[in-house]
């Protein structure tokens, strides 16, 4: 036995079944794309958590003798913080003008706020958070230092906003994962049927080959090159696939939900791309290299 050989084996294999190797590298490629997906949807996840929880915002109500130039002051102190992205000055009228507007929206009595003044509603600074996945205890932290800062009345850290945010961030995470699980459960039932079906061509070449007076590990090995062949094909094809057409697929998706977020898109690194492939040459080549039976013992008798 030798390399020679070997090949010749593997492209007997392939030549005398080409509807199994190609449902092999589909079947893989299924695979890629579930696992890549899931990579991806994890950060797509993360992106649209934290675009959410930056319209999310931290309100801080400032003391009556806080004046315009000293609430300016405040909030380029604010905007230096790295836990900050923006921060907002809203005065008086501008947040009775937001409530008359919010108003309209619930109620068709347009005069139930015709009482109102300006001068009910403190000046106040509204504080966007930069991009984290621990929002809720960023709101809480600055919270609780902006209560020590002089002419700062009182601020709403919005946790109750935050919390239910992050409660559906794991829901979405949760409920993907299962769907996830689900078809990568789908795509190895799919390869045990691809191999199920050419057991029986697969155990008749082994016959062969052990009559010939081969070692089981010479028996198993071109099924396993071929397989892993498949597999690194199929892989690479569902790489390219994900790299072509998640960007264009989550901005589509985004733009249909009204998200707008400021984070970069993450795609697969290359060290990620290498190594899922490996994993996947290796599992083809094991599958391949374990599906060939063997003859039994009592088959010689």
């Amino acid at each position: 036995m030798n390399a020679a050989w070997i090949a010749r084996n593997v492209r007997r294999q392939v030549s005398a079944h080409p509807r199994m190797v190609a449902a092999t590298g589909a079947a893989f490629c299924f695979l890629a794309l579930v696992a890549g997906g899931a990579r991806l949807g994890t950060r797509a996840v993360e992106r649209w958590g934290a675009f959410a929880g930056q319209n999310i915002h931290v309100i801080v109500y400032l003391a009556e003798d806080v004046d315009a130039q000293g609430a300016l002051g405040l909030r380029d102190i604010l905007r230096r913080s790295p836990a900050v992205a923006r921060v907002a000055l809203v005065e008086p009228a501008q947040a009775l003008a937001r409530l008359r507007a919010s108003a309209q929206g619930f109620s068709s009595d347009g005069n139930a706020l015709d009482g109102l003044e300006p001068a009910y509603f403190p000046r106040s600074l509204e504080v966007s958070l930069a991009p984290a996945a621990d929002l809720t205890s960023r709101a809480r932290e600055l919270a609780t230092r902006l209560r020590e800062v002089p002419g700062v009345a009182e601020v709403d850290a919005m946790t109750s906003g935050l919390a239910r945010l992050a409660v559906w961030v794991r829901l979405g995470r949760t409920v993907g994962l299962a769907i996830l699980i689900a078809l990568g459960f789908v795509a190895l039932l799919a390869l045990v049927a691809v191999f199920l079906r050419g057991h029986d061509a697969m155990a008749r070449r082994a016959a062969v080959l052990d009559q010939l007076g081969e070692t089981p590990a010479v028996i198993r090995l071109p099924a396993g090159l071929w397989s892993a062949t498949a597999a690194l094909v199929g892989g690479g094809l569902g790489a390219l696939i994900l790299a072509s057409a998640w960007r264009p697929l989550l901005d589509r998706l985004e733009q249909s939900l009204g998200i707008a977020s400021t984070l970069p898109l993450a795609p697969l690194a290359p060290a990620e791309i290498a190594a899922g492939l490996a994993i996947i040459a290796l599992a083809g080549l094991a599958m391949g290299y374990f599906a060939t039976p063997l003859p039994r013992a009592a088959d010689h008798a």
